[in-house]
């Protein structure tokens, strides 16, 4: 073994000559191991400082926000800077550390002293929860801060009591001012001291940026009207207005305070519910629609007592994970809650189990129609967390509670836990209206609640609008137009609700949960008021309505019964002939079943049999002397044509006898003891069947197509559809059309073929088909139908007619009731607000609450006062029937001032309106 050379050894001492602290020259040895260790040693030790350092950092934080100070605060992009270029653990060091001397260090001195930049180690989500955390505590004196700025409370000398002053830039409507002065009182809050002059902080702690709160009120205000217009349009305009480049920490900065501002309004919101005694679990579905729900002695019973809506809507998607670093939850006082809900999700999966136990008058099959009717657990979506709502609402558009759909579709535990609270707070002889009721009233009865619901005599009917793409039995079992006690309402509320909140699914696609609910929750309570002060106007058209209907149907249905000498026991008789029938013939006889089936069975039988006995008649095979060779007899060509017409014969041989193992095999298992033959008379009357069946299959799909049809019709008109939408639309129409017209040939030629024949329709006639249910006449032969009264064209008009009447007249019944709600309830709301006025200032004069209580009052005078007026109008009718109660228009708001009482006929959403006429003169054509 060769020794190492000594130059390869790694112990070699090396010489070193460093200029020491003195200016002298040092010289040492060392080898290069004690200089490696001593480096590590070195790194070490500095490295143990650095986190020492960095963790007595925390502690003091910790213990400086537990304290209430919060030096770290970053919620503020005006206080300082985080610098996150910079190595986390760079340290205040000399130039080239410890090895340099003196001299160096003097000369290092000389430069620009560096910026130290603070290092926040803290996620997002914990800066956002000891944010939160400090809104909380200081939120009471935030509120009474805002009371006595918005009322012009007296206030004590600030000079006196001033124990801090600091400056804050100010951003409001009509300019930014910097380096505002603001005056802090001890053990004040700076937000607090921000409130007294009008100004909300960005940040809870030590705020450098505020925003006036007028600025934040406009928004506010734009923002319930308008729920499409976000957040960095307005800081967008702010910073237009006042000449500033926009970047995106200001939008974080004015939605910090816009919270903030919407968290005080809800408590002082909240304080004035329990001054005036509104329970926050029950008021909206029992209190917020005083024309529903204030009750009066020797009032007329309804049945049913109140009329709702409910349905689901897929447009209020909110992708999952958006905002997981904001832990808020918002407290809405519509949302049902998650557990609620939950409670039903195993009812669905009893439906299929217990489907048996209900009424088997049910019509379910025209719901394989609808989405939601099909929807089940398994449809799972992970995509989105929130992927739409679910929402009651009153009938005259007042919204009752939501519950939203998460990770999946309109499944049924939704409709169950809304069915539950409104059964638990409202009580017995509720109507609701829902787009699949023949479904949902089928799972409610198999649910944990079909009990209750039972008991409390719910009802639940389809919209008026959606009650035509169900069919025609379903119609007369379902729809309100032949219903007890619904009179007028189509129950197509929500809707109407929808269009209106589409307008807010661009903004809370990707907001943060906390967002996603309090977006929802401002545009319903806006749209809650905006429904309150067009109560009276919904009354008095509705009353309109259904006397023009009154005084144009009597006429016309006394002369037709008096022509063909009826009476309306006639109407109602073929009502019910037509929805006997037609649940008759929704189940096909199983012997007609099995009598068609053995037919097709033996028609194909024969085609097997036909086609082997034609291969088999020529017995025997002709050759010429061409067909041979020399050498090898038969040719190819001959050879390949005697195996070709083997192989065929073997074919329908083997067909033959499948076919025949089949109908044998049928007639054994239905006890067919004799084979029928092509003259035999149940062989003719099964093939007569099976072709009925055939046109009776053309006819459902060519109502399928016109009922499609119809629906993309009304969704072109609807307002708010957009561009894209529309364009779709048409073209989605013209491919409909040419579809219709195609299967509208075959039923042509198919019609005059049955027995007795059917009508040859044109396209204009099928198209008002789809809303009379003619389909269902022109399916069915038996029974001869075709001689019965109710398929007259004449006589199922007058009937749609005579029912609209007796709806009329039922709606009449209904609106004297209401009418008298609304006029109980105003005069009580004023003289309530005004007993609870005199009573703080009896109990607590100093209350900022009294201000805010005049105020309300003030607001809400002035919309009880239109109320009053519409409600004259409708007392002014010649046909009201109704009590005309006597109504105070001399109360004075409590300041002295003089009460503007507004236009009857103020500012309307002209689009809502438009679509409402729309669907309203689109049912009218339909009945």
């Amino acid at each position: 073994m060769v020794p190492p050379k000594k130059w390869m050894s790694t112990s070699l001492r090396v010489t070193m000559t460093l200029l020491s602290s003195s200016m002298g020259l040092c010289t040492t040895r060392s080898s290069l191991s004690q200089i490696r260790d001593s480096r590590l040693r070195r790194e070490q030790e500095q490295r143990q400082i650095r986190d020492n350092s960095r963790r007595m950092q925390e502690l003091l934080a910790e213990a400086q926000l537990e304290a209430g100070h919060d030096s770290l605060e970053t919620m503020d992009f005006g206080d300082e800077v985080i610098d996150d270029s910079r190595d986390e653990f760079a340290e205040d060091e000399p130039v080239g550390g410890p090895l340099l001397s003196e001299f160096f260090l003097t000369c290092s001195q000389e430069r620009e002293p560096c910026v130290r930049r603070r290092i926040d180690v803290r996620t997002r989500t914990q800066r956002r929860q000891h944010a939160n955390a400090a809104w909380k505590e200081q939120m009471p004196i935030l509120v009474n801060s805002y009371l006595a700025w918005r009322h012009g409370a007296p206030t004590v000398d600030d000079n006196a009591m001033m124990s801090n002053i600091f400056h804050v830039d100010v951003v409001g409507i009509s300019g930014f001012a910097r380096a505002i002065t603001i005056q802090q009182r001890p053990n004040e809050p700076a937000n607090g001291a921000l409130l007294r002059m009008g100004l909300l902080g960005c940040s809870p702690l030590q705020p450098t940026i505020a925003i006036h709160i007028e600025c934040l009120e406009l928004y506010h205000q734009i923002r319930r009207r308008q729920s499409s217009f976000s957040i960095q349009a307005i800081t967008k305009v702010l910073c237009s207005l006042h000449n500033i480049t926009y970047f995106g920490q200001l939008r974080d900065q004015f939605s910090d305070a816009f919270d903030i501002y919407l968290q005080i309004l809800e408590e002082i919101r909240s304080r004035v519910d329990r001054i005036l005694g509104k329970d926050p679990n029950t008021w909206q579905i029992n209190g917020a629609c005083p024309s529903c729900t204030f009750k009066q002695p020797n009032e007329s019973i309804l049945s049913p007592a109140r009329l709702h809506a409910m349905d689901g809507n897929f447009s209020a998607k909110r992708l999952d994970g958006s905002g997981s670093a904001d832990p808020r939850l918002f407290h809405s006082r519509y949302f049902i809650s998650e557990a609620e809900v939950d409670q039903f999700k195993d009812d669905v999966r009893r439906r299929t189990s217990e489907s048996s136990t209900v009424d088997s008058t049910i019509s379910s099959a025209c719901t394989e129609n609808w989405t939601a009717a099909k929807a089940v657990d398994d449809d799972k979506i992970t995509v989105f967390d929130q992927t739409g709502i679910f929402l009651l609402a009153c009938r005259h558009g007042l919204i009752e509670c939501v519950a939203e759909m998460k990770h999946s579709g309109e499944l049924a535990k939704y409709g169950l836990a809304t069915v539950n609270r409104l059964l638990d707070v409202c009580g017995a002889d509720q109507a609701i209206g829902h787009d699949i009721a023949c479904s949902s009233r089928k799972t409610i009865a198999t649910s944990s609640i079909g009990a209750k619901a039972a008991d409390l005599n719910l009802q639940v009917v389809v919209n008026a609008f959606h009650g035509f793409s169900h069919d025609r039995r379903c119609q007369l079992q379902n729809h309100p137009l032949y219903l007890n006690g619904l009179g007028l309402e189509d129950l197509e509320t929500c809707e109407r609700i929808f269009a209106s909140s589409n307008s807010a699914a661009v903004l809370i696609r990707h907001a943060s949960y906390f967002h996603w609910m309090q977006f929802l929750d401002l545009h319903f309570d806006q749209w809650d008021m905006d429904r309150y002060l067009d109560l009276s106007k919904f009354l008095y058209n509705n009353y309109v309505q259904a006397l023009q209907i009154i005084e144009t149907n009597t006429p016309v249905l006394e002369d037709f019964k008096q022509l063909h000498n009826l009476t309306d026991a006639d109407f109602i008789s073929w009502r019910n002939e037509e929805r006997d029938y037609l649940s008759e013939v929704a189940t096909e006889p199983t012997s007609d079943a099995i009598a068609v089936a053995y037919v097709e069975q033996l028609e194909k039988l024969q085609y097997a049999e036909a086609t082997y006995g034609r291969l088999t008649s020529v017995p025997f095979l002709t050759y010429t002397p061409a067909n041979f060779t020399r050498t090898a007899g038969l040719n190819a060509a001959a050879r390949n044509n005697s195996r070709a017409f083997e192989s065929e014969h073997t074919s329908a041989l083997c067909k033959y006898e499948l076919q025949l193992n089949v109908v044998e095999d049928f007639e054994r298992r239905h006890s067919f003891t004799e084979r029928w033959l092509p003259y035999d008379p149940k062989y003719v009357q099964a093939v007569r069947y099976s072709q009925e069946r055939q046109f009776i299959h053309l006819v459902e799909e060519l109502e399928g197509l016109v009922v499609r049809c119809l629906f993309e019709l009304s969704k072109a008109n609807l307002a708010g559809t957009g561009y894209k939408m529309r364009k779709y639309i048409s073209k989605a129409i013209t491919r409909r059309s040419a579809t219709i017209r195609t299967a509208l040939e075959k039923y042509n030629r198919l019609a005059p073929l049955q027995n007795p024949p059917r009508p040859v329709l044109d396209y204009s006639e099928i198209v008002g088909y789809a809303s009379l249910g003619e389909f269902s006449v022109l399916k069915h032969s038996r029974h001869d139908i075709l001689t019965k009264p109710w398929t007259v064209s004449a006589n199922r008009e007058m009937t749609a007619k005579y029912f609209k009447l007796v709806r009329s007249h039922e709606e009449i019944v209904r609106l004297n009731v209401e009418i008298k709600h609304l006029q109980s309830w105003v005069e009580h709301e004023d003289r309530t607000m005004l007993e609870a006025i005199d009573s703080l200032l009896a109990d607590d004069p100093d209350s900022l609450l009294i201000a805010e209580l005049k105020t309300l009052y003030a607001k809400r005078h002035r919309i009880n006062n239109n109320h009053r007026k519409r409600l004259q109008q409708i007392y002014a009718l010649d046909r009201y029937t109704g009590e005309r109660l006597p109504t105070d228009h001399t109360v004075i708001a409590p300041n002295g001032d003089r009460d503007d009482e507004g236009s009857v006929n103020g500012p309307e959403d002209d689009a809502m309106n438009e679509e409402a006429m729309r669907l309203e003169d689109l049912m009218s054509h339909s009945l």
